[in-house]
């Protein structure tokens, strides 16, 4: 019986793997361009996943057009599992010349210097987040996750 449950979460997760289906590009004028990819069936919930998918969408067809892509807008619509639309990402953006002036800032803000950090505050990173990513997987509930963290913060000070 446990065998049979392995292959058939095995086999669902093979089946929704990512699958995701790209609108074609329209051209909304101005040189502006949009593109939506949605999810193919409910068990996609990753929009950050279509949003790359989008991106390479557009910048390929920008490539192909020998223009430069800006990124307009970019709107992600998660699903409620079962119930609703499937997930999608929206992509509105520019085809742009290289030497166009809307590609070039106009204001030219100095970089900050990366401060490094040391590496106290970076097993007190690592160590938050270990603890982040157990509440979300259902590990520690929530009164668990605030006790850890704060033995955590108050082994940095």
């Amino acid at each position: 019986m446990r065998r049979c449950l392995l292959v058939l979460a095995a086999l669902i997760t093979a089946v929704c793997a990512w699958a995701s289906d790209a609108s074609p590009i329209v051209n909304l004028g101005d040189n502006t361009y949009r593109i939506t990819v949605k999810a193919t069936h409910k068990f996609t919930r990753n929009t950050e996943k279509l949003k790359d998918q989008a991106m390479a969408a557009a910048t390929q067809f920008c490539a192909k057009e020998g223009r430069q892509l800006k990124v307009v807008s970019v709107t992600a619509d998660k699903s409620n599992y079962l119930v609703g639309a499937f997930a999608q990402t929206t992509l509105t953006f520019k085809a742009l010349a290289a030497d166009d002036p809307e590609l070039v800032s106009t204001a030219v803000v100095p970089a900050k210097p990366a401060v490094a950090a040391s590496p106290a505050t970076e097993q007190l990173y690592a160590d938050l987040l270990r603890l982040d990513d157990l509440r979300k997987k259902g590990i520690l509930n929530d009164a668990e996750f605030e006790a850890e963290k704060q033995k955590v913060l108050a082994r940095s000070k």
